[in-house]
């Protein structure tokens, strides 16, 4: 039976006030892409049980799961006039002094006519979450350069894209299959999380719960993200135990400001969560 962790927890908030880089999803968080998400919070409890009850919510994370799910029947390769196409006016914006960087491009070159596309769609929301987590799929792949001439991003780029364009059709078709058994398995998970480890959403979407939590908190923190926290707190029996009133604070980890006390105090819980699960597995 799992332990739970936080045994009194009362509306324990986390919000992610920084964006993350204009790169693919964070491997710790699902891989999900939290470029443009806000209102990043952690909720537990009854505000945590709400959030779940509500299918629909589940779209960003099931769309991210499903592509490598259907990557094994949707394998076709970029078509050469779409790469040619885009190749060519990606070359041109270098001659004309555009800094072209793959990891920041192929993206937006991928989804440019994502919502025109899904209008039409039955589900425009699930569509559009099928489209971004195919492209962020695809350009991950392709874009592979470190140092390299603006070219060369050029021609990663152009392959991310196209390829998620050649396989974008099969991909809806296989997820439209298998969607829905995706967002009830991620709602029994979350509402399964909501009086332990809690549940992650952004934008009044899901994103993670559970176990994986505290890595995917960890991660996002190392991306420098400036977090806010606020929290009245009881952790126990044996890991951090009394009341934390915790008023606001805030932490950058990379601007070298320090701890205030209430946000050290949920960081170290984590990290001795953390520490219980890796002791417990052995």
């Amino acid at each position: 039976m799992r332990r739970t962790g936080f045994l009194g927890l009362m509306g324990f908030t986390v919000g992610l006030t920084a964006a993350l880089p204009a790169s693919a999803g964070v491997e710790e968080c699902g891989n999900i892409r939290f470029e443009g998400l806000s209102n990043c919070e952690v909720r537990v409890t009854a505000e945590c049980s709400a959030s779940c009850s509500e299918l629909g919510i589940y779209k960003t994370a099931c769309a991210t799961k499903l592509v490598p799910v259907c990557k094994t029947e949707c394998s076709l390769s970029a078509t050469p006039t779409c790469t040619d196409s885009c190749t060519t006016q990606c070359k041109t914006d270098c001659d004309n002094g555009v800094n072209v960087i793959c990891s920041h491009n192929c993206f937006a070159e991928c989804t440019t006519t994502r919502d025109v596309e899904c209008s039409g769609a039955t589900d425009a929301v699930q569509c559009a979450a099928t489209w971004d987590a195919n492209c962020d799929s695809e350009c991950d792949a392709q874009c592979v350069t470190v140092d390299g001439g603006c070219y060369q991003h050029c021609v990663e780029c152009c392959g991310g894209s196209c390829t998620a364009d050649a396989n974008m059709d099969c991909q809806t078709t296989c997820q439209d299959e298998i969607f829905e058994d995706c967002e009830h398995e991620f709602r029994a998970s979350c509402e399964g999380s909501c009086s332990g480890d809690g549940a992650l959403f952004c934008g009044g979407e899901y994103i993670i719960s559970g176990s994986q939590l505290p890595a995917c908190m960890s991660a996002l923190l190392e991306q420098g993200i400036a977090v806010k926290a606020e929290a009245e707190v009881t952790i126990g029996p044996d890991g951090i135990d009394g009341n934390l009133s915790a008023g606001m604070c805030a932490y950058s980890p990379r601007g070298g400001a320090s701890l205030a006390a209430p946000f050290a105090a949920l960081a170290a819980a984590a990290g001795w969560f953390s520490r219980r699960r890796r002791r417990s597995s052995r």
